[in-house]
């Protein structure tokens, strides 16, 4: 389904409502929000209000609940996004079971989502199963167990949301790139929405994923497959669907109740010509007060301070190679380190270390200076509501503030990942 006039998004404004509608071939969805100030019919004005706390307005009284395990949370990134496409879809969300190792990312998700259960062991013990073959040839040698304190979710589980660790397979890990012990972990996945009966996952990697020695990829749509599950795969970049990030993930979808949506499909109906640009995100930030942990810059070293300022002062977003240190002068992979973003074009990646000149192009597009963690969160798609200190009146150590926005799955890549398998849901409901 490629067909450009069946893949349709519009916008529509009615006093202070704000509409979208998505259109892929005969299914269609349409969620309202209230409106931010000076709102028109598009997309900057929808993610503008989004991004200020407006919620999508649900229709129905008692809407229908969609009950989720959410496997290496982190902060919520992920469900997050898939929150958001839920409501667009006239569903609610509930988090049953969260587990992270990150007590700190765990305590963020629980005050953000409030899950009924959460747990900081390795997602390994929580299923015992084996794997017969790998590859296309993947199959269970018996039927994957839950741990006896999961038991009583056996089937009433709707989703399983999962980013296991991403690390082993990154380009940037030159030591054990795609032959990490860590990617294992991402079998348990399969394992255990087979094992509570889950009928719709979600799980999201880097796009090098795909490219691991064990074979994650293809074993995990195997077994998927071999459980009944209807699949799609495939890469979401924020950037293509018009989020001021350039970042990728890779993303397997798959439901025993429907068929996924193809996730070219949902990239094209999300399409934007031109990516919204890093300065709408964070335009606005810029005078913003530093009293807030949220708002407060990272101590550079003297000479880190130099290089930012030089940048600012010559207009340059490179840094030339009189001013960077020897291990990243002519020759270096990473030319984008010691870099200032583009004002006018979306953000690059954002890593754990964008609160260091020294670990991306991480200068601030206007000022001599790095991003703020509001800043990198709003690029990461939390909205200024979402909160970052577990705890109220105690600040996070800067570090772990870093690691949890730096590691977070875009919203906006979780949103559309979430719409591949919620829109032929709401079809479905609504025949029933």
């Amino acid at each position: 389904m490629n067909e450009t006039q069946d893949l349709i998004q519009k916008f529509g404004l009615k006093g202070n409502t704000l509409s979208r509608t998505v259109s892929i071939g005969g299914l269609s969805v349409t969620a309202k929000v209230k409106a931010c100030e000076g709102a028109s019919a598009d997309l900057e004005s929808w993610w503008r209000s989004y991004l200020a706390g407006s919620r999508p307005i649900l229709s129905s009284d008692e809407p229908p609940k969609l009950r989720l395990v959410d496997l290496f949370c982190g902060p919520g990134g992920l469900a997050t996004g898939f929150r958001q496409a839920a409501e667009e879809c006239g569903f609610l969300t509930e988090s049953v079971v969260a587990v992270d190792q990150d007590e700190g990312a765990l305590a963020v998700y629980q005050k953000n989502h409030s899950s009924r259960i959460t747990s900081s062991e390795s997602v390994s013990m929580l299923v015992n199963f084996q794997i017969l073959g790998s590859g296309d040839d993947a199959t269970m040698f018996s039927a994957p167990k839950i741990h006896p304190k999961l038991e009583h979710l056996v089937g009433n589980v709707d989703v399983i949301l999962a980013g296991p660790p991403c690390q082993g397979h990154s380009n940037l890990n030159n030591h054990s790139r795609r032959n990490d012990e860590r990617n294992a972990l991402y079998l348990t996945v399969p394992a255990i929405a087979i094992a509570l009966n889950a009928p719709m996952v979600v799980i999201e990697n880097v796009p090098a994923v795909v490219h691991d020695h064990q074979g994650v990829v293809s074993t995990s749509i195997s077994l998927l497959k071999e459980a009944g599950y209807n699949i799609q795969f495939g890469t979401l970049c924020a950037s293509d669907m018009g989020w001021p990030q350039t970042r990728k993930r890779y993303f397997i979808v798959a439901s025993k109740q429907v068929q996924p949506i193809s996730i070219e499909d949902i990239s094209t109906v999300l399409a934007r010509e031109e990516p919204l640009s890093v300065w709408w995100a964070i335009k606005d930030l810029v005078k913003k007060s530093g009293e807030h942990f949220m708002d407060r810059l990272p101590t550079l070293s003297a000479t880190n301070e130099s290089r930012v300022k030089y940048l600012i002062d010559n207009d340059l977003h490179n840094l030339p190679n009189s001013e960077r240190p020897d291990c990243h002068k002519d020759g270096t992979t990473y030319t984008a380190v010691y870099g200032r973003m583009h004002k006018n074009k979306p953000a690059p990646t954002l890593t754990c270390g964008f609160m260091s000149p020294g670990r991306g192009r991480f200068t601030h597009p206007t000022q001599p200076r790095v991003l703020t963690p509001r800043e990198a969160a709003r690029i990461q798609g939390f909205p200024d509501t979402y909160v970052f200190n577990a705890i109220d009146g105690v600040d996070p150590k800067k570090t772990h503030l870093a690691k949890w926005i730096g590691d977070a799955v875009p919203m906006p890549l979780g949103f559309a990942a979430g719409l591949c398998l919620l829109m032929p849901l709401l079809c479905l409901n609504e025949k029933n």
